[in-house]
């Protein structure tokens, strides 16, 4: 059988409006105030305790459809969890889980305000700007050698353009795994003081 152009224009449109539809959900589901942080934690709060263990909030991520190879994916889950779990008891309360969220819609709004195109995916330039937006770094050269970095990182199949789930990987794996190590670094140094 052969296909028209006009059958071609219907197979991107699908494509198309099956994006948009899925960038819509992330958005929904990141909308960014606490309420919609404790309505998400709530949801996925399995035995109601309070808490959420890592299967919890690896089912709870999955609400995000990242649509991330699974080793990524896990990546992901692992490198936020850790910089979540402060107290490294395994479990996160609503006070553990509401930052990385904010962190999360965080970096959704930055990206969604570079995704020009509407296609869940930005380019170099633009993922520049999702740094700068955050507020990663202070000098400009810094920011760039680290976006250059952060960029081949996160575009691993040298395609040129990342998605929102790329972009978060990254975000989670460097940014805030780097973050809770800071933390913990400045932490001992606190104690160490005490302790002289």
């Amino acid at each position: 059988p052969t296909m028209s152009y006009g059958d071609d224009w219907d197979a991107l449109g699908a494509c198309m409006t099956t994006a948009m539809e899925m960038e819509a959900s992330v958005d929904a589901v990141l909308e960014g105030s606490i309420k919609s942080a404790q309505h998400l934690f709530s949801r996925y709060d399995m035995d109601l305790d309070g808490r959420l263990c890592q299967q919890d909030f690896y089912d709870l991520m999955l609400e995000l459809n990242l649509a991330l190879p699974y080793p990524d994916y896990q990546r992901f889950v692992d490198a936020s969890f850790a910089y979540a779990d402060a107290d490294r008891e395994g479990r996160l309360s609503i006070e553990d889980f509401i930052p990385l969220y904010k962190s999360i819609a965080a970096v959704r709004r930055a990206f969604r305000r570079q995704d020009h195109h509407l296609n869940g995916q930005v380019d170099r330039y633009d993922f520049y700007q999702v740094l700068r937006e955050l507020e990663l770094d202070d000098a400009e050269q810094g920011l760039q050698a680290l976006a250059e970095a952060a960029f081949s990182e996160a575009d691993a199949q040298g395609r040129g353009i990342v998605n929102f789930g790329q972009v978060l990987v990254w975000h989670s794996v460097y940014m805030l795994g780097s973050s809770r190590q800071r933390q913990c670094a400045q932490q001992q140094q606190q104690q160490q003081q005490q302790q002289q």
